[in-house]
Order: structure tokens, then sequence, then C-alpha cells
């Protein structure tokens, strides 16, 4: 077994939990495609999506930070920052450096993580890691809206949310933060990957139409029943569990997110929406 294949095997492993002459056939199959073995042991039943967001392989942080500005039109960024071990990812000069780092994107001084690297280098050279900035996102509401983000306890996985308000007075409202505070916390702890069902990639869905299809066949489903029983796997073990809007709140099952959205609108006198999100996770 070579080096490379060894590598390949570890990192198969480390995204799927499949055992390692498992993730080797995978991958011969696969002619050493991680995306392709990946989808070959899902259709085998050898690996969970839903605790695969769950696996990180690298360690630091992942931090948030405002533009600063005063009032809700404030732009906010999202930043993953990688070391060695988690002795460094928790030292003050690293999550110092990665808040730095945040409130630069944020402000839009640091536009891709190449332009920072002057940053790293004098930690880097004090702390005697390599380190890499590997991600960021920056959001800057469009008329009345409101950015805000979230750092989960452990700085290891976070999200940043823009909402639209009706007007400016909705926008700066206490109950427009405690909405993007629950949301943020739903897309976090619910692991929330798209928006709505159809902001969901049209390869996406043929992917999971593909594995269930294979999975309910190898269960002895009549052939007839097969495109029924696949339609209601993707409602619900795929809409309903990564589309924000269809899953159902952390904090009140028999709620919606979409009715969470609805009923804030209500309260400020007019529609409110979710223009976008995005959860990091380490290592993702």
């Amino acid at each position: 077994m070579t080096m490379e294949l060894k590598e390949l095997i570890a990192e198969l492993r480390s995204k799927t939990g499949a055992g390692m002459m498992d993730c080797k056939r995978a991958l011969d199959e696969s002619k050493g495609s991680i995306e392709e073995a990946v989808t070959l042991l899902r259709k085998k039943g050898l690996a969970d999506m839903a605790k695969r967001a769950a696996r990180v392989t690298k360690e630091g942080v992942v931090a948030f930070a405002s533009d600063g500005k005063a009032g809700a039109g404030s732009a906010g960024a999202i930043i993953e920052l990688n070391c060695e071990t988690d002795f460094v990812a928790k030292t003050s000069e690293f999550t110092d450096l990665a808040q730095a780092l945040a409130k630069k994107a944020a402000s839009g001084e640091i536009r891709e993580p190449s332009q920072a690297q002057g940053m790293l280098e004098p930690v880097v050279a004090k702390l005697k890691e390599n380190m890499a900035f590997r991600r960021l996102e920056r959001f800057e509401p469009a008329g009345a809206g409101l950015v805000a983000g979230y750092i989960h306890h452990g700085a290891k996985k976070g999200a940043l949310l823009e909402l639209s308000a009706p007007n400016e007075a909705a926008a700066s409202s206490e109950a427009l933060a405690e909405l993007a505070k629950e949301l943020n916390l739903q897309i976090v702890g619910a692991s929330a990957k798209y928006l709505k069902r159809d902001s969901v990639p049209p390869a996406d869905i043929q992917r999971e139409r593909d594995i269930y299809t294979e999975v309910v066949r190898k269960e002895g489903k009549p052939e007839a029943q097969v495109p029924k029983i696949v339609d209601g796997k993707i409602n619900k073990l795929f809409y309903q569990a990564f589309c924000l809007l269809e899953q159902m709140s952390v904090r009140d099952p028999k709620a919606s997110v979409a009715d969470l959205v609805k009923a804030a609108g209500a309260k400020l006198g007019g529609e409110v929406v979710v223009r976008r999100f995005v959860r990091y996770q380490l290592g993702e």
C-alpha cells in the first residue's frame, strides 16, 4: 500500500467513519476520488451523512466580528483560522489573531485569506507552529436589515446570518435581534446547510435521490413504490433536516423556522426575510 493511498484512506475514514478495507475498496472503485468514494460508501450503508458534519480534521478556531458601525446596518464576517495543535488554538496569541482577522474581514480590509499572510507570520514565528487562514465570509445588509453572528462555546463552529426588515426601526429592534440570535443557534445546532429547498443545487438533490433509490431497492420494496418512498425520504430526511426554513425549531419542536420568521414579521409590522446564512465548522 503506497503512502498516498494510506493518506486517502485516512481522509476517507475521517469523513465517513467507515472501516479501512471498506474505504480502500471504495477508493479503488472510484479511482482515487474522495467525493465519489463517500457516495459509494453511503450507498452501501457504511457512512452516516448526519454525523459527517461533526467530524473535524484540523485544529484552530472560528471567529466572528462586526465592522463596529453603529446601528443595524453594520456588516459582519466569520472566519476560520487553523493551526497544528489544540494547545496552540487555545493560546491568547492565536485567538487574538483570529479576532483581529475577523474584524478586518468585517470592515472589508481583507477580502481574501491570502491578503492576511503578513498578520500570520509574526504569530507563527512566536508560537513555532504552522497556521493557515482557511476561509472567510462577509455579509453587509442592503437596505433595512441586520447581520448577526454567533460562535459556539469552544470556538469550533459558528454562523453568520443576514435578515431583512420592513423598515429601519424594525431592523434596530430587540425583536429582530432576538430572532437573529435564535436562528443562529438553530443553524449551528441543527446543522442547516441550505436556506430553502429552492436553493439546493439540483446536483445535490439528484445525488440524494440516487442514494435513497439504491437503499430502498436493497430493502426489497416493490419497484412501483420506490419513487414515492424516495420522495418521502427526500422530504423528511433531506429537506426537513438540512433546509433552515423547513427545520423544526430547536426551541419549539411544534413550530418550523419559517413559522418563527413569520411571527417576528407580524410583531414588527411587516415581512422579515432570511436573506442568507453560512455555517462554519472547524475542518469541514
